[in-house]
């Protein structure tokens, strides 16, 4: 596929005596969705911050588009835009103002910006309120002028830090389609979320960091067949109790049981729909069943499940 967008090796920071990254290393593949998955404090923003040339990594090697990040930054923002998590923009400024100094920075030209400017704006639904302050706007529509501004430069690089945090549903459905399309306008995406299920809708790739180190890496098919394979029964039932539990583990097709009130998670080995062969055991335990639902995995629950064995598939 020639050469990475982005290479990371090896990774070390440390902040005093807490080593935030530790040997963090993957690579992003040009075209592709990257989801980087990671609970709160795991250390996706010192990762970004490191790739970004804004906190000086104790050890390791970065490549952005085979450029060194700390030896050539200038070089590295022509082709990378970044959206932070919680962005904190001018709040005096327009929105429209925001954007043309940021395109300023940039070199285009007043007749580029304001043609620019305004693709962005209709792209991230914010053109009737180009001339809004920013101190007024909303938590959502912060972020998405965030992500307007990561693409003013037009970059091959988009890395984006929690980037629907703070959207409304409606929202999130757009930024969905917004990014399907920059991929298919040729640019690779870099995702940093702890919302699992949103980045499942997204990524062809994922790592996933805790506690600094990376657990898993590969393509979300192979996190998906590793580590969530089969399928889930939801079962609400009248009386939970040990005995029932044991019973339904001890059953050749179920992997785990996930129990939560009188709400058991059924994991089965497969795919195969268990839900006959599960009403007549639960019937033949006594058990009063009120609610019952097949569904796939999903990657909230494959990431779990890493963390549990840390990183080693289970037997199917």
């Amino acid at each position: 596929m020639g050469e990475p967008v982005l290479e990371v090796d090896d990774l070390v920071k440390f902040y005093g005596d807490f080593k935030a990254l530790d040997h963090v290393a993957f690579k992003l593949e040009r075209g592709s969705i990257f989801g980087y998955l990671g609970q709160n404090g795991a250390g996706k923003t010192t990762t970004i911050r490191s790739i970004l040339g804004l906190a000086r990594p104790n050890g390791g090697r970065i490549r952005l588009f085979g450029i060194d990040p700390f030896k050539e930054p200038l070089r590295v923002f022509d082709h990378v835009g970044y959206s932070p998590e919680l962005p904190t923009l001018q709040g005096f400024m327009t929105a429209y103002q925001l954007l043309d100094f940021t395109a300023r920075q940039y070199g285009l030209t007043q007749q580029s910006r304001t043609t620019r400017i305004r693709e962005l704006l209709e792209l991230v639904g914010l053109l009737d309120h180009r001339d809004k302050k920013i101190g007024k706007y909303s938590k959502g529509m912060v972020q998405r002028l965030a992500i307007a501004q990561a693409l003013v430069n037009d970059p091959d690089l988009v890395i984006m830090d929690e980037p629907t945090l703070g959207l409304d549903p409606a929202a999130t459905v757009h930024f969905r389609d917004l990014f399907q399309n920059l991929i298919k306008d040729g640019k690779t995406l870099f995702i940093s979320s702890h919302l699992l299920d949103e980045v499942q809708r997204l990524a062809s790739h994922v790592a996933m960091i805790h506690r600094g180190h990376i657990v898993f890496q590969g393509s979300l098919n192979d996190v998906l067949s590793a580590f969530a394979g089969g399928s889930i029964i939801d079962i609400e039932v009248m009386n939970v109790s040990p005995t029932l539990v044991a019973a339904l583990r001890n059953l050749p097709y179920v992997r785990e049981v996930n129990v939560q009130g009188n709400r058991l998670a059924v994991h089965l080995t497969s795919d195969t729909d268990r839900r006959g062969e599960l009403t007549t055991f639960l019937f033949q335990q006594g058990a009063t069943i009120l609610s019952f639902t097949h569904r796939n995995l999903r990657l909230e629950e494959a990431y779990l499940q890493v963390l549990r064995t840390g990183g080693v598939a289970p037997a199917s």
